[in-house]
């Protein structure tokens, strides 16, 4: 029985010419320089990469040191220990090779001891690594000199209960006189010079964070001559995934000439500097994200190429792993920036009004306080309606906190959902309203009420009946311009020691919902064969896209500008089937060379990437619904997805 089970089992050994032929092509056609030295490192072999790495002939390597080919700083810094090799160990160093014609190669050389005596060695080109984390160290200069151009002190803090700083902008020395050394250095060093009279009242404020999560206050801060400077704390709570606590993001901004002005009652004077801290982080952030996105789409491509080119129990891998984890961690700064700084394009879905609303109703209740009954009354059979979520909740933190601050005491919020529609004869008699059936959003309260003089003013921009410091006058005007982005409109009715009630009208959807098909997690979708013409004006950005997609199996054509893009279309166009693009370049945007390759070829697939979302491929904030866009930086699987969802959409 066992001698035929052995005749049947198929021979899994290779022959020894096979095995010598197998291993001629790996060494040969490697990617890698490798080569073979004595015990004294002189070379006994190498193969033809290792040639073109150098520059030098293998006749001419044979016989010569690798001493000759690294230089001497480079030997002397973290030197090679026999006694690692001789225990089986690979040693992973950096060196710089001096190739023939004197330049030098940064280089990444494993070494590792083979049976004989003699040492293995595999040179690994990492000039595109070294280029990559050269550009984002200037990508983080850049950051700093912009944090420290602005007038707001940036910072990040620890969601914990001394909220020590894990970050400040350098400007905090010409705000208050201290380095940012000492803030993050004590974890105690902003508490203590905050004034005494500010203390209980910051350890109450800067709790209430977790509870808003985004909240602003006032004090006092010591400067470092002595003097107490009035600072404004404006924090944004950060949360993970399982929705913890991760990170605290905030700003202060030197309001102590606001103050002076308050006391004498120049209101228009602190609402010019708040709108003016505004545009600065908004500047700051939108300024960022396109240069800085690129930077790291660059770093994200080559680590991922290069941890495909190793198995994860490399030591390499691991360097690799921390590379992609760290330029992630840059990436989600730049998102929390953007966040921030209200930059993120909205993205509407169809939804149930009844839901989302009910979805939010203990968040409201803890805004407004438990003195503050909260009131929700759906109404049946409600229409569907086609708006960003994210939108419904901005709306009724702001009505819900106008209808808070017009209480005193106990009161009564009540938010209601119903269906309407107007016709002509109605829309005649009621100026401002407009025919249709619409879904109704009521926030009503039994506060203060509004007066007839302030009631047609509530919607402008920084108009508030608040004392200076309670009110900055953009929640109603946020109200509006959310409701008027949204193709609907907004109706108040009032009355002094009447409450308010404030009525708004989106439209009815109609027609089928289209949910977006669920990506698949179990794999990276691959290419079917498809040919597509890559444009980006970054050179490094290209060349690190181009490999990506041929590593997913697609045909690469590319291009560096809008004219060679027009150039490859028509010499090509009978095998293009996808255009991806970045929006912003020179000559002309990402929307407009679409236009014209697709005059080219008719019908040709288009995927747009950016550091941000630009408006030529957005209207008012809104993403078309036709357009496919990929935020940089993404993943290779990110990109593998939105490229077949390009390719395959109808």
């Amino acid at each position: 029985m066992s001698d035929a089970k052995n005749q049947d089992r198929p021979e899994t050994s290779l022959d020894s010419s096979t095995a010598r032929e197998l291993y001629r092509v790996l060494v040969e056609e490697a990617a890698d320089g490798i080569f073979i030295t004595d015990l004294h490192g002189r070379y006994i072999a190498i193969n033809p990469r290792g040639t073109e790495l150098t520059g030098y002939s293998c006749e001419e390597l044979l016989g010569m040191n690798i001493s000759e080919l690294i230089p001497p700083e480079d030997l002397a810094r973290e030197p090679i220990r026999m006694d690692d090799l001789r225990q089986g160990n690979i040693v992973v160093k950096e060196r710089r090779i001096r190739r023939k014609d004197g330049s030098l190669l940064p280089a990444e050389v494993s070494i590792r001891m083979l049976p004989t005596g003699n040492l293995l060695g595999i040179v690994h080109n990492i000039s595109e690594r070294k280029r990559a984390e050269e550009q984002m160290l200037v990508a983080n200069e850049r950051l700093q000199y912009l944090l420290s151009s602005t007038s707001a002190v940036i910072y990040t803090a620890k969601p914990s209960g001394d909220f020590g700083a894990t970050f400040i902008s350098s400007n905090v020395a010409q705000m208050v006189g201290y380095d940012p050394e000492e803030f993050i250095r004590d974890s105690n060093f902003w508490y203590d010079h905050v004034h005494p009279e500010n203390r209980m009242i910051v350890s109450e404020e800067v709790l209430r964070v977790f509870e808003e999560e985004l909240h602003a206050y006032e004090y006092r801060f010591k400067h470092r001559d002595g003097r107490y400077i009035w600072v404004r704390d404006e924090m944004r709570l950060v949360r993970d995934n399982n929705g913890d606590p991760l990170e605290i993001i905030g700003f202060w901004v030197d309001v102590t000439d606001r103050k002076l002005a308050e006391e004498e009652k120049e209101k228009l004077q602190g609402q010019l500097l708040q709108a003016k801290k505004m545009e600065s982080v908004g500047r700051l952030a939108g300024g960022l994200a396109h240069d800085f996105n690129n930077m790291l789409s660059v770093i994200l491509g080559h680590a991922e190429l290069a941890m495909m080119q190793c198995t994860p129990s490399e030591p390499i891998h691991a360097d690799l792993k921390e590379i992609e984890k760290t330029a992630q961690r840059f990436a989600d700064l730049t998102r929390q920036l953007l966040a921030f700084a209200r930059k993120q394009t909205v993205l509407p879905k169809v939804l149930d009004l009844n839901g989302t609303v009910a979805s939010t109703l203990k968040m409201l209740q803890r805004l407004i306080g438990e003195n503050i009954d909260l009131v929700w009354m759906p109404g049946a059979g409600l229409w569907r309606v086609k708006i960003d979520p994210s939108q419904i909740d901005q709306l009724l933190t702001n009505l819900c906190l106008n209808a808070r601050d017009a209480i005193t005491g106990m009161g009564k919020v009540t938010i209601a959902t119903g269906n309407t529609a107007f016709d002509e004869a109605y829309c005649a008699l009621h100026p401002g309203f407009a025919c249709g059936e619409y879904v109704t959003l009521i926030v009503s309260d039994d506060g203060c009420g509004i007066n007839k003089e302030v009631i047609d003013h509530v919607f402008e921009p920084f108009f508030t009946t608040k004392e200076v410091g309670k009110g900055t006058g953009l929640g109603l005007a946020t109200v509006y311009g959310i409701v008027k982005q949204n193709e609907g409109f907004i109706d108040v009715h009032s009355e002094p020691d009447k409450g308010a009630t404030f009525k708004i009208y989106l439209p009815r959807f109609v027609g089928e919902a289209v949910e977006p098909k669920a990506e698949s997690t179990a794999e990276t979708p691959k290419s079917h064969g498809e040919t597509v013409l890559l444009v980006e004006d970054d050179a490094d950005i290209l060349n690190v896209g181009r490999r990506t997609l041929e590593r997913l199996g697609y045909t690469v054509l590319t291009a560096g500008t809008p004219g060679e893009a027009l150039r490859q279309a028509k010499a090509h166009a009978a095998e293009i089937r996808l255009l991806i693009t970045d929006v912003v370049m020179p000559e002309m945007n990402g929307r407009a060379l679409a236009k014209l390759i697709s005059d080219i070829k008719p019908g040709l697939k288009c995927l747009f990437t950016s550091g941000y979302t630009a408006n030529v491929i957005a209207h008012h904030g809104v993403l078309d619904e036709d357009v496919y866009f990929l935020q940089k930086p993404f993943s290779l699987k990110e990109l593998a997805s939105k490229v077949r969802q390009a390719l395959e959409c109808d």
